[in-house]
């Protein structure tokens, strides 16, 4: 089992989500708790770049990082522009690394 990290700006969006859509939350806390049991065996993992990962949920995307036994989650967030959107957050997260 993999430690999982909510960078604060994601715990507010989980906040948003959580208060608008009640269906789409529970399927991001089902997948965020398949990230931590499963880590990169979850299903629906892709490798974007590097060290940065990729979970689909619907037009949803999660965007996180593992490093030994800790799981970062960067980005929650829904796609518009895949490539436009993608650099961007590829961007933002090796920014903070």
């Amino acid at each position: 089992m993999y430690n999982l990290e909510l960078t604060r700006k994601r715990e507010e969006k989980l906040d948003l989500i959580k208060n608008n859509d009640k269906n789409l939350f529970s399927l991001v806390i089902s997948e965020l708790s398949d990230i931590k049991n499963n880590g990169l065996k979850s299903k629906n993992t892709k490798n974007i770049w590097d060290n940065i990962f990729r979970k689909r949920i619907w037009r949803w995307r999660i965007l996180f990082t593992i490093k030994n036994l800790d799981i970062t989650i960067w980005i929650i967030d829904i796609e518009k522009d895949t490539l436009k959107d993608y650099k961007k957050w590829k961007e933002y997260v090796i920014s903070k690394m």
